[in-house]
């Protein structure tokens, strides 16, 4: 049997308090990796207050996140703050290797004389980088001084590579899909279209405001085509836009979003969407596996969780053409895509996807595409041979 290894994960968030991808990583990575053998802590925070808890073979040890406020006025977040805390936590203890999922818990790490894999959960622009100085400075430097940095797809893999210059140690890592829950329906989707929206509808760059336009679209060729939100945050700044932006390129790059799909976007919102809120992390295997199509309009998305997650679950996507999607959408047997922000070409793809997804053969099809993310079939073991690389026990 190969060595067990003592992992600390670092991030200052945890699921389910916070139901993002970066955390349904952290998550069901230290589910894995205890089904495995291995010693597991993870590093993390709250804002209800510190406590260790032992769950699921991992023993969680929640720090005090610090008062938003404060942190805002010094032009800091959670993501660059809690490196001070990561580093006081590591210092007491020792593990075989340190994985953390933002700059300054990598740094932290070597800090305090700890091999690190440093995950990049984005995918870094040029622009996000330029707004925001401080961070580009950690993110550059935790790619320089991790042992291993890794990126969620060969596209996100690309990108840090041409903005940090460092190559040689970065790998392509993806998430992992847990198989064991995420089980297919293997029957057509009948019946009228019901297009899933699972991700957090507050996030403009997760694109919630062209689900609406197209969906819009979609309605003219079938009225009975509705959307169903079952993610976090609210949607309704679709309406008036974010007109007060402090991100000078996002008229540039989605003017949608600036702007707002006013009337027409609160009919839909409406008349023609189903809100969920409250749906236990439980709960999301069966709404995609009701679920006609899944969508997922983002821009720079490193990978796309959600659509791996669906085709897993027997049900079809429909995503934008770019980034990490691509990779995961990369046959036209499990869907569909379109350019960013073509809310027409979206509305057509919704429309071939939810056709895909009334052929008998279509769910089962999709089902077997997401085996390539399987926890244990392939993304676990992966994750154990580089913790291994970099301690030497391979």
């Amino acid at each position: 049997m190969a060595q067990r290894l003592r992992i600390a994960l670092v991030h200052p968030f945890c699921w389910p308090e916070v139901r993002r991808g970066g955390e349904r990583l952290l998550h069901d990575l230290a589910w894995y990796l205890a089904r495995a053998g291995h010693q597991v802590e993870l590093i993390t925070g709250s804002w209800a207050g510190a406590s260790v808890t032992e769950e699921d073979g991992v023993v969680v040890r929640r720090h005090q996140l610090h008062d938003p406020s404060v942190l805002r006025r010094r032009r800091l977040g959670p993501t660059e703050s809690f490196g001070a805390t990561a580093a006081l936590a590591l210092s007491h203890r020792r593990y075989d290797v340190v994985h953390s999922l933002t700059p300054s818990g990598t740094l932290a790490a070597k800090l305090t004389g700890h091999r690190a894999v440093y995950t990049v959960l984005g995918h870094p622009s040029p622009d996000d980088l330029a707004l925001r100085p401080g961070t580009a400075t950690l993110f550059r430097s935790a790619v320089r001084w991790a042992d291993i940095t890794t990126a969620l797809s060969r596209s996100a893999a690309d990108r840090v590579g041409a903005l940090t210059g460092r190559r040689s140690r970065l790998r392509v890592l993806p998430p992992g899909v847990r198989l064991d829950l995420f089980t297919p329906d293997l029957l057509p989707r009948l019946g009228p279209i019901r297009v899933l929206f699972a991700s957090d509808a507050s996030e403009v760059y997760k694109g919630v405001h062209h689900a609406l336009a197209a969906l819009g679209g979609l309605r003219r060729t079938h009225p009975d085509a509705r959307l169903v939100l079952c993610g976090p945050g609210d949607p309704g700044w679709v309406v008036e836009g974010i007109k007060d932006s402090v991100d000078p390129s996002l008229a540039r790059i989605d003017p949608l979003a600036v702007d707002g799909l006013g009337a027409e976007g609160a009919g839909l919102l409406t008349g023609a969407t189903d809100r969920l809120t409250d749906v236990a992390p439980g709960g999301l295997p069966e709404l995609y596996r009701s679920a006609t199509v899944t969508v997922l309009p983002s821009r720079d998305e490193a990978f796309g969780l959600v659509l791996a997650e669906s085709l897993a679950c027997g049900t079809p996507v429909a995503c934008s053409a770019e980034a990490g999607m691509i990779e995961v959408v990369d046959r036209p047997e499990v869907g569909r895509t379109a350019r960013f922000g073509d809310d027409d070409g979206l509305a057509r793809a919704l429309a071939e996807a939810a056709e895909l997804a009334r052929l008998a053969s279509t769910p089962a099809v999709c089902s077997e595409h997401a085996r390539r993310w399987g926890w244990a079939e392939s993304v676990g073991p992966a994750y154990e041979a580089l913790y291994r690389e970099v301690t030497g026990r391979g």
